[in-house]
């Protein structure tokens, strides 16, 4: 029979489309930065397809504002498991999304929910 292939199957939202993310390219001298076109404001449907097929490296921590969420949580649940979420002080939010990266990297997103083909 075996074990699921993610511990929360339950849990994870089946994502609306292919994940519409450009990253910068890698530098040494510059954090990496990319703009994300989520499908919805729901953060516990989108930042799930994010961090699972995300294509540089593994994320374990996610950082958003808020108020740019209709749907907002402490957590979201990937098909690797729980990732802790934190938030971005009101005055740097705006548009804004951090991953921290299992090796310690930061990636910078900006949002845009319009304009993204």
């Amino acid at each position: 029979m075996g074990a699921p292939d993610y511990p929360y199957p339950h849990r994870v939202a089946h994502p609306l489309g292919a994940l519409r993310l450009q990253l910068t390219p890698v530098a040494t001298d510059t954090p990496t930065a990319g703009l994300w076109c989520p499908y919805s404001r729901d953060l516990t449907r989108e930042a799930p397809h994010l961090i699972d097929h995300f294509p540089r490296g593994r994320i374990d921590r996610l950082v958003y504002a808020p108020r740019d969420w209709e749907v907002v949580a402490p957590e979201v649940f990937t098909n690797r498991g729980r990732i802790k979420v934190g938030f971005l002080p009101e005055e740097r939010g705006g548009g804004l999304v951090l991953l921290r990266l299992t090796d310690g990297e930061i990636v910078r997103l900006q949002v845009a929910w319009k304009d993204c083909g």
